[in-house]
């Protein structure tokens, strides 16, 4: 409907992803000709020239997914401030789930979020290098990422305009809470206890094995931490959810990550959430670079970016940590030590 035009958010979360759409467009067609006509080891004016054309490019890329990166948290405030205008709806689960598109606008931008993260590691260890070897594989992988970045836009699209706001939203807590109270199980606790320390020991695993990559670079502890990085967040995310989040609301029922974004909930949901995906992607970052060790033949310039990288994903996961402990233990000091949950 062209009227969410009007809405202000869903209008800023389209041109946003327009803009960043075109850029993409635009250095598609310079990385097609990169592919055709880079030759790293000439020196004839034309090389010159597209090497020229090729950094500028890159640069305004760099910026693009950049925003790219931010419009998975400008698709979320949209869905949440559009909460209020949609009947039944708490949050933003409610305008997500009123739409036949549902979730998929959040999941092309947290995927296209991540694709970003990870062409954004590799561009950056291609500018530290004397010589442009990387240049071909950086541009190669913008055909992975660029499409991911037109199938959000399309999502995103398609869903501010399929949009029906006088429709009744169908509640999270009528929704989420019950479906999961059904998952957990019958028991008071279930197994929300076990994996809420199981996440935190992954979490903790992570950090560990990221500063040990920080001050000894090697392939298996960057592979390693790339393994507890993604496992951590693959275990954060349920235990959130189930374990995290009741404490925040003070209610063993109410299991709604989205409701996490609100003031009422001290807005633990947007440091949470961004310090989960910036750890994990990070994380994930190392494989990238690993990947590119035989081409790069300098492995002190690859522990040093590994080290930074490394540094940063363990900084997110200390503040995911942190985070996830808070509610509980906040909760068991204002209870005196008393269950959530009764048990």
């Amino acid at each position: 409907m062209l009227t969410n035009l009007l809405r202000p958010w869903i209008l800023a979360r389209l041109l946003s992803g327009i803009s960043v759409g075109a850029l993409t467009l635009m250095a598609l067609f310079v990385a097609w000709r990169v592919l055709r006509e880079f030759r790293p080891q000439e020196t004839s004016e034309g090389q010159l020239l597209l090497e020229r054309r090729a950094e500028l490019v890159a640069t305004v890329v760099q910026a693009a997914l950049g925003l790219s990166v931010f419009n998975l948290a400008l698709t979320v405030l949209a869905a949440d401030h559009l909460s209020g205008a949609i009947r039944g709806a708490m949050c933003a689960y409610g305008v997500f789930s009123a739409n036949d598109l549902g979730f998929l606008p959040l999941g092309t931008s947290a995927l296209a979020s991540l694709g970003c993260v990870l062409w954004l590691v590799l561009h950056r260890l291609d500018l530290a290098l004397p010589d442009p070897r990387l240049t071909r594989r950086k541009f190669m992988a913008l055909f992975i990422v660029g499409p991911l970045i037109l199938l959000d836009l399309w999502a995103t699209l398609s869903w501010a305009f399929d949009l029906d706001l006088g429709v009744v939203a169908t509640c999270c807590s009528t929704s989420i809470d019950r479906a999961g109270v059904q998952t957990l199980g019958a028991a008071p606790m279930g197994g929300r206890v076990t994996l809420y320390y199981l996440a935190l020991a992954t979490l903790a695993l992570s950090v560990l094995a990221l500063v040990a990559l920080a001050r000894r670079a090697g392939r298996p502890r960057a592979l390693l931490a790339a393994a507890l990085s993604a496992l951590s967040v693959a275990l954060s995310l349920p235990a959130i959810v189930a374990y995290v989040a009741p404490h925040v609301y003070e209610n063993p029922r109410h299991l709604c990550p989205f409701c996490l974004l609100h003031a009422d909930a001290w807005g633990i949901g947007w440091p949470l959430f961004a310090s989960l995906f910036l750890g994990g992607s990070l994380g994930l970052g190392l494989v990238v670079l690993e990947s590119q060790r035989r081409l790069v033949s300098d492995d002190e310039l690859l522990a040093t970016h590994e080290a930074r990288i490394a540094r940063l994903a363990a900084l997110a996961f200390v503040i995911t940590f942190l985070l996830c402990v808070f509610p509980v233990a906040h909760y068991a000091w204002i209870s005196g030590g008393a269950s959530l949950f009764g048990g």
